[in-house]
């Protein structure tokens, strides 16, 4: 499970390991046990020549492994979603993307991706209006430049409250 948390990433690049990480109290998932720390796992970002470490929970009741990234990502996505929403808002309307840096490879796949998802879960289709889908989407709990389809799509499936 992801549980996106407020976080400054160059802090936690900075940091490393010794970040000081939010624990969740109870499980997000069972909601009555404390979690127990599990580890790092290492992610890369755009921004960054190396990876970096987010921490790890798990559940003593239910096994539930909780990873907290920082807010603004999407999970399995290394950009941030502003600089995709802009990437892709420049893309749509001047017809070249704006910058080189995250490869012109990833950001065809955004948005292929992105004309899927919106035909796929509101109907759109073409050119027109994708932005607005990419918005639509995003409030929705999709992730609107994944690949996937179905629920597993959706963004925090077990939500703090």
């Amino acid at each position: 499970m992801i549980w996106h948390v407020a976080v400054e990433l160059n802090d936690v690049a900075t940091q490393g390991r010794k970040y000081p990480w939010q624990r969740p109290e109870p499980c997000l998932r069972c909601r009555r046990f404390r979690v127990w720390g599990h580890g790092f796992v290492e992610r890369y970002f755009d921004g960054f020549d190396r990876s970096v470490p987010l921490k790890c929970y798990r559940c003593p009741g239910c096994g539930c492994v909780v990873t907290l990234r920082p807010k603004g990502y999407f999970r399995r996505v290394r950009s941030a979603v502003a600089a995709i929403r802009r990437e892709l808002d420049h893309r749509l309307e001047k017809g070249q993307w704006q910058s080189p840096c995250p490869g012109a490879s990833r950001m065809r796949h955004w948005l292929r991706n992105l004309r899927r998802q919106a035909l796929a879960w509101l109907g759109w289709e073409g050119e027109h209006g994708l932005i607005a889908a990419f918005d639509r989407l995003l409030e929705a709990g999709v992730v609107p430049v994944g690949r996937a389809i179905h629920t597993e799509n959706r963004i925090g499936r077990y939500p703090p409250q």
